[in-house]
């Protein structure tokens, strides 16, 4: 089972969630490194992933998904930083999505566990890879 540090990025009560290679959307983070704290991986996953940097970041839980362990913080950022997908992150698209909307879209079953208990709203697990991907899910999308 893979280490990850799981990223749980909320503006105006909506969820930052990022593709990779056109897959289903996924929470930002990465992989943990040797002798490297979660916490530190999440936060450089973040920039890695988005250009932006952490203002500040508080654990909130721990979720063990098909093939990870993930270790999941609630991270803010500035007011005028605005994500994007990084070039040579290997995200190419980033999305928010209001949680009354997350249902629209199409996102690994881990992802789902972790936005429902996160958020507390039940998101249906069998949508997880289903999901309908609206266009009117979307608050703000940037590309590349």
């Amino acid at each position: 089972m893979r280490v990850r540090a799981t990223v749980l990025l909320v503006r105006h009560q909506a969820v930052l969630l990022v593709r990779e290679h056109g897959g289903p959307w996924l929470l930002p983070g990465g992989p943990v490194g040797l002798n490297e704290l979660a916490l530190v991986a999440a936060v450089r996953a973040l920039h890695e992933d988005t250009g932006v940097e952490a203002s500040a970041a508080a654990f909130l839980f721990q979720q063990v998904s098909a093939h990870h362990l993930h270790h999941v913080f609630r991270v803010a950022i500035p007011d005028d930083m605005h994500p994007r997908a990084a070039m040579g992150g290997g995200i190419d698209d980033v999305l928010w999505v209001a949680p009354a909307q997350l249902n629209r879209v199409a996102m690994t079953p881990g992802t789902r566990a972790i936005l429902s208990r996160a958020t507390g709203i039940g998101i249906d697990p069998a949508e997880a890879l289903h999901g309908h991907d609206d266009p009117g899910a979307r608050i703000d999308r940037r590309r590349r």
